[in-house]
C-alpha cells in the first residue's frame, strides 16, 4: 500500500511538470535568471555612482581610420630679442679699444679656415676653453668667415662692443639682472646717463669664472690716534660675541 502511494505521488508530480512545460508556465525549480532577479541588490556607498556593465561601457580606443593626418603648423616669424620690458635705458661702455689682439682678422685673414675642434697650438690666446666644460668651441661665438664679429645661435652678427647679446643666450637670469642694474657695474655716477660695462669687462670670455681674491687690508689708523688693544672677547667674530653676550 505504501509502495502504491509513492508511485502515485511520483506520477502526479511528473504529470504536473509536463503540464507546466506544455502551457509555458515557469518551471517549479528556479532558473538562473529567476535566481539573479531574486538575489538582493548590492549595497552601495552613499554618493557612489553605479558601474555600467562591460558591454555598455564606452570604447577605449579609436579606429585607425578615424585618425586624421597631422597638420603642419602655421608659419611664423622667428622671435628676435629686443630687450626687457620696463628696463631702464642704458648704453654699453665700448670694449674694443681695450682688446690687445683686435682686430682678429689681422691674423685670421691669412690663416686657412678650419672648423674642426682641436687643440690650438702656438696661438696667442687660450689653447683650451674652460668655458662650458667642453660643451663649446670657438666658432660657437665667433663668425668663422670674419673673426672681427661675434655671432648668435641663429647666425646673426654681433659687434664686440655688444658681447652681452651673445652671453645672454645661455645666461638669461644674469643678463636680465645686468640690464636692470642688479648685476655688473655702472660707469661714472649713479645719476644721469646710465653707462654700464659689458660682461667681458669683468669676465674672461674663454674662462668666465672669477678666481677668488685676497681681501683688501683694513684702513690705516688716522694720525694722532692709536689702535686700541683688543681683548680676547672682542677679538672673536661678531656672531661669537653675540652668543657670549660680550659687546
Amino acid at each position: 500500500m505504501r509502495l502504491l502511494n509513492w508511485r502515485t505521488a511520483t506520477a502526479s508530480f511528473a504529470a504536473a511538470v509536463g503540464l507546466a512545460f506544455a502551457l509555458g508556465l515557469p518551471a517549479l525549480a528556479p532558473s538562473d535568471a529567476d535566481a539573479a532577479s531574486a538575489a538582493p541588490a548590492p549595497v552601495m556607498a552613499p554618493g557612489a555612482a553605479p558601474v555600467a556593465p562591460a558591454s555598455e561601457a564606452a570604447p577605449t580606443h579609436r579606429p585607425l581610420r578615424d585618425n586624421l593626418p597631422p597638420q603642419a603648423p602655421n608659419p611664423q616669424e622667428p622671435l628676435i630679442f629686443g630687450g626687457y620690458l620696463d628696463a631702464p635705458a642704458f648704453s654699453v661702455v665700448p670694449r674694443k679699444p681695450h682688446l690687445g689682439l683686435y682686430p682678429c682678422s689681422q691674423c685670421h685673414k691669412v690663416l686657412p679656415l678650419n672648423k674642426q675642434p682641436r687643440a690650438l697650438v702656438a696661438a696667442p690666446h687660450v689653447a683650451s676653453l674652460p668655458h662650458g666644460r667642453g660643451r663649446m668651441w670657438c666658432l660657437d661665438c665667433h663668425v668663422a668667415e670674419d673673426r672681427d664679429w661675434l655671432r648668435t645661435l641663429d647666425g646673426r652678427r654681433v659687434d664686440f662692443d655688444q658681447s652681452q647679446l651673445v652671453c645672454g643666450q645661455c645666461h638669461g637670469p644674469r643678463h636680465r639682472d645686468w640690464a636692470f642694474g642688479a648685476h655688473g657695474k655702472r660707469a661714472a655716477n649713479w645719476q644721469g646717463e646710465r653707462q654700464i660695462y659689458a660682461c667681458t669687462h669683468c669676465h674672461d670670455a674663454h674662462d668666465p669664472k672669477i678666481p677668488p681674491r685676497e681681501p683688501a687690508p683694513p684702513p690705516p689708523v688716522r694720525a694722532g690716534l692709536e689702535r686700541p688693544a683688543l681683548t680676547p672677547a672682542h677679538a672673536a667674530q661678531p656672531w661669537q660675541r653675540a652668543a657670549s653676550g660680550a659687546r
